[in-house]
């Protein structure tokens, strides 16, 4: 249902922006200039476009890494330790 939800969504936003560009920037009947809307327009425009994007994967510093594998080691070593002893006392690999 969830994935449903998003293409209407992401169809949405396409028309929107479909629909800014072609009031922005197409000229009225008897106009020579092809530039025509406002500012408001456009950054509308940009903002729609920015908020569909989906963000940057983030990069992890080699320091952040440590961190997390200080936590993380121990905590997989407890269930991993837990997981052998039940074995061995179950008799069964």
């Amino acid at each position: 249902m969830a994935r449903s939800g998003s293409v209407v969504m992401s169809f949405a936003l396409l028309l929107a922006c479909a629909w800014l560009l072609q009031t922005a920037f197409l000229a009225a009947p008897g106009q020579t200039s092809a530039l025509r809307g406002s500012p408001a327009s456009a950054a509308a425009l940009a903002g729609v476009m920015l908020a569909e994007a989906p963000d940057a994967a983030q990069a992890f510093s080699e320091k952040e890494q440590y961190q997390f594998g200080l936590v993380f080691i121990p905590f997989f070593l407890v269930f991993y330790v837990a997981a052998l002893v039940r074995m061995f006392t179950l008799g069964k690999l």
